[in-house]
Formats: C-alpha cells, sequence, structure tokens
C-alpha cells in the first residue's frame, strides 16, 4: 500500500510536469500576427502576452457587460477605467514593455469626434509596415476577451491611425 501511494503521488506530479497547450485563440492570433511578421518567437511573445494582458486588464477594471454599460459605469464614476481608450493605452505599454523588435504600434480610432460611435484599439504592424496593413488588438469590444483583425477585415469599423508611430 506504501509504494501504491508513492507511485500515484509520482504520477500526479508528473503530470503536472507537461507543458501546458497554448489555447486556441492564442494559436489563432500567432497565425494572424505571422502574416506581418517571419519572426516566429516575437509573434509567439506577442501572441500570449496580448491575449492574457487584455484578460488581466479585464480583471484590472472589474469589467461588466456589455462593454456600453461599463462605460456608462465609468462614465458616471462608479468605476475608475475600462474604456476602450484605457484599454487601448494599456496594451500599448505592455506591448511596448516586451521589446519585441519586429513590431510597430499604433492606437487606432473609429469614428472619431462621433460621441457614441467612438471606438479606439490597438493597432500592430509589421516593423516600418503602413498602418493600413496592421491587425487591430480590442479588448473592449467583447469583454475582455481580445478581438483580433486585419484592418482591412474588421466588418464593424473603418479605421484610421491616431497620431504617429508608438515606439
Amino acid at each position: 500500500m506504501k509504494y501504491l501511494s508513492i507511485i500515484l503521488l509520482l504520477f500526479f506530479f508528473l503530470g503536472c510536469a507537461k507543458e501546458p497547450k497554448v489555447p486556441l485563440h492564442v494559436k489563432s492570433l500567432e497565425q494572424t500576427l505571422a502574416s506581418i511578421s517571419t519572426h516566429t518567437e516575437d509573434v509567439k511573445k506577442l501572441s500570449f502576452e496580448m491575449s492574457s494582458y487584455s484578460l488581466q486588464l479585464a480583471v484590472k477594471y472589474k469589467l461588466v457587460s456589455p462593454p456600453l454599460f461599463h462605460n456608462f459605469l465609468v462614465n458616471i464614476g462608479m468605476k475608475k477605467r475600462g474604456l476602450c481608450w484605457h484599454f487601448a493605452y494599456d496594451m500599448l505599454a505592455h506591448a511596448k514593455k516586451q521589446n519585441l523588435t519586429s513590431f510597430d504600434y499604433y492606437i487606432g480610432g473609429a469614428n472619431i469626434n462621433k460621441y457614441w460611435e467612438e471606438h479606439n484599439a490597438l493597432v500592430v504592424t509589421c516593423k516600418g509596415c503602413s498602418f493600413k496593413k496592421g491587425i487591430i488588438l480590442d479588448p473592449w469590444r467583447n469583454s475582455g476577451t481580445l478581438y483580433y483583425s486585419t484592418i482591412k477585415d474588421d466588418q464593424k469599423y473603418k479605421w484610421s491611425q491616431r497620431g504617429g508611430l508608438r515606439n
């Protein structure tokens, strides 16, 4: 009985030593980012960091759904952060901390100056590439779950660059 317990404990702890599987959404984001960069390690790191950080921000902001209701709570002072531009700039700061050399970062804006329709998100491009060829990383849209798409394929918003390159 003593040896059986030891063997069972070994199997239990060896099972914990397996390399964790990469979630499907991270793999899908990797494929999307790989369309603009051939630097595999940078692609993998940015995919993981942006996917996990968007969820961390949702927890930090104590996000409620839908996003427009959360905006309402921020605007009346019941919550401190969680507007789309908070997400965009926090995601930008986190991306820059990764020190990845194969990407440039922009803040994208859609429907600028239309109060109820304006939206902001982080846009990632390959180093030296045009904003229009970028990939949107938008954690606000799905209440903390990262939405990503090429700018041209985003059906909901028409994006334009806000300000200059953010490196």
